[in-house]
């Protein structure tokens, strides 16, 4: 599914839908450019979520990873600094992912290996949420939200278009 943000507001407004739909265990992969919202959709993710309202969402760029308290444990991971699958072990990515909370990567392309018409996760997911953003004009953004085995996020999917074309 395509859909077309108009503000850094509106992005998170989806994030926030996003997060109330996300269950225990899942994998939300953010894939795109510097500049282009990942962070303002986590930051949305986390309020669907119940985080703190007061609590400021960044993103870990240097950290690596940042676990924030909600409703369920959040794991916020941003890759950009990431060179190799080796620099990923050391990190015990692999426990953060298959954790007891919800996982969001940044630069998730990071993830994939193989060629560009066989690429695979370096972490096997049997389901994950994966969402791709660019952006269009100054705050515009299309974010193309692909679920894996995901059904509670096919159905908020579904009730997004639903109200697309109602409007």
């Amino acid at each position: 599914m395509k859909i077309t943000t108009q503000s850094p507001e509106e992005t998170k407004a989806l994030g926030k839908q996003i997060g109330q739909n996300l269950i225990l265990g899942d994998v939300v992969l953010l894939f795109g450019n510097l500049g282009v919202g990942k962070t303002a959709l986590v930051q949305g993710i986390a309020l669907g979520l119940d985080i703190d309202p007061n609590y400021y969402v960044n993103s870990p760029t240097f950290t690596i990873i940042n676990e924030y308290s909600a409703k369920t444990p959040i794991y916020h991971i941003d890759l950009y600094r990431i060179e190799s699958f080796a620099e990923m072990d050391n990190l015990g990515l692999e426990e953060t992912i298959y954790g007891q909370g919800i996982t969001i990567i940044e630069w998730a392309e990071k993830l994939f290996h193989g060629s560009s018409h066989e690429k695979s996760l370096y972490f096997p997911l049997d389901s994950h949420l994966e969402i791709s953003m660019e952006m269009l004009v100054e705050n515009q953004r299309l974010l193309k939200i692909k679920p894996l085995n995901m059904k509670h996020i096919d159905d908020l999917l579904f009730t997004l278009q639903k109200r697309r074309h109602m409007a």
